[in-house]
């Protein structure tokens, strides 16, 4: 029989000389292409203010928020009004504008409306705009604006809703109707903006969902929430969450022979796992934005941990649970500890990938990647492997050993809540240091039961989990340098990552030695 992988390989997985000299030259390699990649500049490099502008949205869009967008983004409102129109750097390029615009139809509204924001003479304006022809684009959006801030809110509310009902292309107008009537807690002009689709396609799903917690509209939330999800999916954060999820997926595999027949339900494990963390989220906008059940940083810090340990914690374990079930159930009498421990840790690994995506979206930072694959990444498939081999042993027993399964069940809760609180509760900011050694811990209580009931069969012909670990945990560094030197200098860029390693690497030896003897 063929080995699934070249005997070189499976061999050199093995060897630590190898891996080690490995390992080096692919940051060698690393090093030269990042030097080179700080050195090109990247964009044309010209100032906006070079550009003239030509378009009535380029001037709006300059007037309103005070910078040039090259597409409105889909979160700003009137809220988002700049608020010294008179300082702007670009006053010059908005008069040129405005001149160069002058025959245009409607450029007697933006000059009016420009030098009111200018010199604050709100309601002189609206009633020079009052007096002037109506319907045309801009037109009520501007009057809207003027009414927002001399703090006639239901006013303003009334004429972005002209300007929706008058011109699809409207969405700020949508938007700030939208804005204004959470402000204003109206609920009925809320429920009928929420209720016209081109309103709910002007608003960014994070923003949108909140809006529909506030109505109790929870088939809107899921709707919602299966938008973010699909837009996370298909944005560049799922290059890092992708890499650092497969070499997790690996190394699991790597336990396993037969791994062509194993395949099949360890892909689909994987899913479980990302429908569990839509799941989530959508229980999340229940509990904190319809129920209220939330903490914030001024509160005790008892009540924080509870919040953590009986919200967060037990949420999170609790759905990844209800997700892997019907593997579980799959299984049966069939299954065996190996497959329980590898799948339900793979459900973890999927709820860790799809929370990696909004995490990588909040953090710019490429060395965010490092970070959460050696933290969150083990934290999700390690306790979700525990408490979903617990739950096979109680289900293949027919329901016997119940309580061995409470107290597992109750202890990975426990421990989750604990990671959390280390990392997040501010009273508890100087134990932070100990949550590697909480992660460290978990691992090992995985990873043990996982060691004894190591496949052997054929593992001469697969990768070693040492060798997936390091020179995957290698080539993710070098994605990183590489493309943190692209937008920083290189100093900066190989500073930043040799110290964001020396704080991992004693959780990265932890579980070197976990693999070693592999």
């Amino acid at each position: 029989m063929q080995p699934p992988f070249p005997r070189d390989f499976v061999r050199l997985s093995r060897d630590r000389n190898a891996l080690l000299k490995g390992s080096l030259a692919l940051v060698a390699v690393s090093m030269v292409i990042a030097l080179l990649v700080s050195k090109i500049e990247f964009g044309s490099g010209a100032s906006p203010t070079a550009k003239r502008l030509e378009s009535p949205a380029d001037l709006i869009s300059l007037i309103r928020f005070g910078q040039p967008l090259a597409a409105e983004p889909l979160g700003v409102t009137c809220f988002d009004l700049i608020e010294e129109p008179g300082k702007t750097l670009f006053a010059e390029e908005i008069e040129a504008a405005l001149e160069d615009l002058a025959t245009t139809p409607n450029s007697a509204v933006w000059r009016i409306w420009w030098e009111a924001l200018v010199t604050k003479a709100y309601p002189a304006a609206i009633e020079r705009l009052e007096v002037l022809p109506g319907g045309a684009r801009h037109y009520h959006e501007c009057l809207g604006d003027l009414r927002y801030l001399a703090g006639d809110a239901a006013g303003a509310m009334r004429d972005y809703r002209a300007e929706a009902a008058g011109h699809p292309a409207a969405a700020y107008a949508r938007r700030s109707a939208v804005a204004l009537a959470r402000f204003e807690e109206d609920r009925s002009a809320m429920g009928e903006l929420l209720a016209d689709a081109s309103v709910r396609d002007a608003i960014d799903p994070a923003a949108l969902v909140a809006e529909q917690a506030w109505m109790d509209d929870y088939r809107g939330m899921a709707s919602s929430i299966l938008r973010i999800e699909k837009n996370l999916l298909l944005s560049p954060y799922a290059i890092p969450a992708l890499f650092t999820a497969a070499i997790w997926f690996f190394i699991l595999l790597s336990f396993r022979s037969g791994w062509k027949r194993f395949a099949g339900p360890a892909i689909l494990a994987f899913f479980l796992g990302l429908a569990s963390a839509t799941v989530t989220l959508y229980v999340v906008m229940v509990q904190e934005e319809i129920r209220g059940f939330e903490s914030g940083p001024e509160d005790p810090a008892l009540d924080q941990f509870l919040y953590y340990l009986a919200g967060v914690s037990l949420r999170e374990e609790l759905l990844k649970l209800l997700c892997f079930l019907p593997l579980t159930i799959w299984m049966g009498k069939r299954g065996n500890s190996l497959d329980a421990l590898l799948l339900g840790g793979l459900v973890g690994l999927g709820f860790a990938f799809q929370e990696n995506l909004s995490y990588f979206r909040a953090d710019s930072s490429t060395y965010t990647a490092w970070l959460r694959l050696l933290t969150a990444n083990v934290l999700h498939f390690s306790l979700t492997g525990i408490a979903g081999h617990a739950l096979w042993r109680m289900i293949s027993r027919g329901g016997r050993g119940w309580e061995e399964f409470l107290v597992t069940f109750l202890a990975v809760v426990f421990t989750h809540g604990l990671y959390n609180s280390l990392i997040a509760i501010p009273a508890f900011a100087e134990y932070a240091v100990f949550s590697p050694i909480v992660i460290a811990a978990i691992a090992y209580q995985y990873f043990d039961p996982l060691r004894q009931h190591l496949d052997v069969a054929g593992l001469h012909r697969r990768l070693s989990p040492l060798g997936l670990f390091v020179i995957g945990s290698a080539l993710l560094c070098c994605a990183i340098l590489i493309s943190s030197a692209a937008g920083m200098p290189f100093r900066f860029a190989a500073g930043a990552l040799a110290s964001t390693l020396a704080a991992m690497i004693p959780l990265a030896f932890a579980f070197i030695s976990r693999f070693r003897d592999l």
